[in-house]
């Protein structure tokens, strides 16, 4: 469960994922989805900044280091953008 989580937030096409995403393309429901994210605490990012549904966007350490930038994470931890 938790390997499939982590390859959904992981998928090279997105950047940020709802957790209502990663339940559809993994399978799971959502709250097994918040089970695993809740779990792996030290792996996930949250953004701070929701997306147009104001629903919470998670990725991973990992996937957000090679998606964004430095200039863009330095930015973003002075806007105080990643939580």
């Amino acid at each position: 469960m938790r390997d499939r989580v982590i390859a959904a937030l992981e998928d090279p096409r997105f950047d940020w994922r709802t957790i209502d995403g990663v339940a559809t393309q993994t399978g799971l429901s959502p709250s097994q989805v918040l089970q695993v994210l809740q779990g792996a605490d030290e792996e996930i990012v949250r953004s701070s900044v929701p997306d147009e549904k104001g629903r919470t966007l998670y990725t991973t350490r990992k996937h957000y280091r090679e998606t964004h930038g430095l200039g863009a994470r330095i930015l973003s931890a002075l806007a105080d953008r990643v939580a």
